[in-house]
């Protein structure tokens, strides 16, 4: 859910020192004007086999049947599901299954965004949290392995598979993100070895967290709405001690859309801000983003929209977050 590049961003940030940097044990995490203090890991590595699954959904009913199919095949199966209804069109008789019994709808067709739709499930039991798109396509060993991964891993925070493009599942879509010194997030799309590692953040679509860590976090900024909660979660638990990790070996698959301009320069503004990057470094991330998103609209055709560049520019610096006013 960051910038929407399909190149090996390598060498966008060979010159840029990570936002990230080396992972702290314990200090305090910002969450908006809000403060909270993250705390080191202590788990010692045991198996994780509790987790509540939250899909995020909207309006394609037949998606969303998809997905709950796929999560009763899991070898290792959710206590529970939650479907947050951002288009609040589904009802109780579309939710079928082997899992019916265990899910749960919330209608929410005022569509506050990601953010809103996963602090659905603060008040759940359970260990870690499944949270998918409903578009997100993955085999029965996805819960399996992020959860392993988590375990294997005592101090890492989520974990997410290789995302893969739905219409050409040949080409890697996200294998990972880095986060640049000007605060623009970009995907990697090379896959690096078979282990699971660490990244700058890894894309929410498909995405395993580790209860502790969002709770050491408070949770999912509602801030953003639509693009960079990722990248702000992952930051933010990075600060607290906790990691994210990319597991290479579980494959999944989404087809990304493309970004508004003005949401994707506000919310990379936001970020900024909240992360503190230095004026300059961010102005010229910012700049090197609307120019190639530019070029790219101008070539296919559309308008280059650099007056939403602007106003999301104007509007993150000011810290207008959330929903925009239709």
């Amino acid at each position: 859910m960051g910038d929407g590049g399909e190149r090996d961003i390598l060498r966008d940030a060979r010159d840029a020192r990570s936002v990230t940097g080396p992972a702290p044990r314990a200090r305090t995490v910002r969450r908006g004007h809000a403060l909270s203090l993250g705390h080191p890991p202590s788990s010692s590595g045991s198996p994780i086999n509790d987790y509540v699954a939250l899909v995020i959904a909207y309006r394609d009913h037949q998606l969303v049947r998809a997905v709950l199919e796929r999560l009763s095949a899991q070898t290792i199966p959710p206590s529970e599901v939650i479907i947050v209804d951002n288009g609040g069109t589904l009802d109780p008789q579309d939710l079928t299954g082997p899992l019916r019994e265990r899910t749960r709808l919330i209608p929410r067709p005022d569509n506050p965004g990601y953010g809103p739709a996963v602090n659905e499930a603060r008040s759940l039991a359970g260990s870690a949290l499944l949270v998918l798109t409903h578009d997100a396509v993955f085999d029965e060993t996805l819960a399996a392995q992020l959860l392993d991964a988590l375990a294997d891993t005592p101090d890492s925070g989520a974990s997410a598979p290789l995302l893969r493009y739905a219409a050409d599942p040949s080409r890697v879509f996200s294998a990972g993100g880095v986060l640049t010194s000007g605060g623009r997030a970009l995907h990697r799309t090379a896959e690096d070895g078979v282990t699971p590692h660490p990244v700058d953040w890894a894309d929410g679509a498909i995405m395993m967290y580790r209860r502790t860590a969002l709770d050491a976090i408070d949770w999912i900024s509602e801030e953003y709405f639509l693009y960079f909660e990722d990248v702000d979660t992952a930051w933010r638990m990075r600060q607290a001690g906790w990691s994210t990790l990319v597991v290479p070996a579980a494959n999944a698959f989404q087809q990304p859309g493309t970004h508004p301009m003005y949401l994707g320069i506000r919310n990379m503004t936001l970020f900024a801000r909240h992360a503190q990057i230095p004026l300059l470094p961010h102005l010229g991330a910012v700049a090197r983003r609307v120019a190639e998103e530019a070029a790219a609209r101008v070539l296919r055709g559309r308008r280059p929209e650099l007056v939403a560049a602007w106003r999301g520019w104007r509007d993150g610096r000011r810290g207008r977050g959330g929903k925009p006013a239709s």
